[in-house]
């Protein structure tokens, strides 16, 4: 079986949500590599909104994030993302804004707990400076002093796998970049030789897999994802074609000769010549 390939990984959030909840070992084990801690430094690892794994959720509004309680003293939202929507600064920033607003009535400011948002990503934010493993604070922008500690967004990128440095190929974190990206279960047992608490997932994907009512959600969650995606990409195509027809028809009647519009067309949207030539005789025709 080992050779075969792996049907539902930690990439389907609904999987990620179903392995972190049925198994505080292998939570707790994630935890420690994304902040790199001891395992004997987590006390207590708490999830603070579980689900009824197998149940049926709201196809579009149920968000799957892992909100953490660790040691009673800070709270981690951990969000798994695959498509780029081209928002997610402000997605990342608006989750940790609401995590980090829990403070209680009568509390004191200074009661309030660290939070941490991350998101692990299955693209580059910043592709001009793309960074494995990433964390941002409120900082001073003169002096670099950090205004507030308890304030952090981290990232993990997992395309930047190949660009991590040698000596970081032996880090718990590497690994479990790894376990996300793992298409079959001979890489995940790879892995398991490595990280007793990936030989930990291995049992619970398993588990996962084989089990029926889990299947049924995580195909839900993959077509949901195709869905939103589909639709996302759609719209961008919308776009592309009204900006090709407003840039050709303006050109058209500034007099610009249709050679040079070809040219422009080619370059600003990287269409073939024949294709740019069929949207000028197209828009003539109007």
């Amino acid at each position: 079986m080992n050779e075969e390939k792996l049907k539902y990984g930690l990439k389907n959030d609904y999987m990620f949500r179903a392995a972190m909840q049925s198994s505080e070992r292998m939570l707790r084990g994630l935890v420690s590599a994304l902040l790199d801690l001891k395992p004997v430094e987590i006390k207590e690892c708490l999830i603070e909104n579980p689900i009824i794994l197998g149940e049926d959720i709201d196809e579009k509004t149920c968000i799957l994030d892992v909100k953490v309680l660790l040691n009673n003293s800070k709270r981690l939202n951990i969000e798994l993302q695959t498509t780029n929507y081209g928002d997610w600064q402000d997605r990342g920033l608006l989750y940790l804004c609401r995590a980090f607003d829990d403070l209680a009535k009568g509390e004191k400011y200074s009661e309030l707990k660290t939070t941490i948002h991350i998101g692990i990503l299955d693209f580059t934010l910043f592709p001009d400076a793309p960074e494995f493993y990433s964390e941002n604070l409120l900082m001073n922008t003169k002096n670099h002093k950090i205004f507030n500690s308890k304030f952090i967004l981290r990232v993990l990128d997992l395309t930047q796998l190949e660009n991590v440095p040698e000596k970081e190929k032996e880090t718990d974190l590497y690994y479990w970049a790894k376990l996300f990206q793992a298409a079959s279960w001979k890489e995940i047992a790879m892995l398991a030789e490595k990280n007793e608490t990936i030989k930990e997932a291995e049992t619970i994907m398993r588990k996962l897999n084989a089990d029926e009512r889990i299947q049924m959600q995580c195909e839900a969650r993959e077509q949901i994802e195709h869905d939103m995606a589909s639709a996302y990409q759609h719209g961008i195509d919308v776009g592309m074609e009204q900006g090709i027809k407003i840039l050709v028809l303006d050109n058209l009647e500034e007099g610009i000769s249709k050679e040079r519009i070809c040219e422009k067309l080619q370059i600003r949207f990287g269409l073939e010549k024949d294709q740019a030539e069929e949207y000028i005789r197209a828009c003539q025709k109007k």
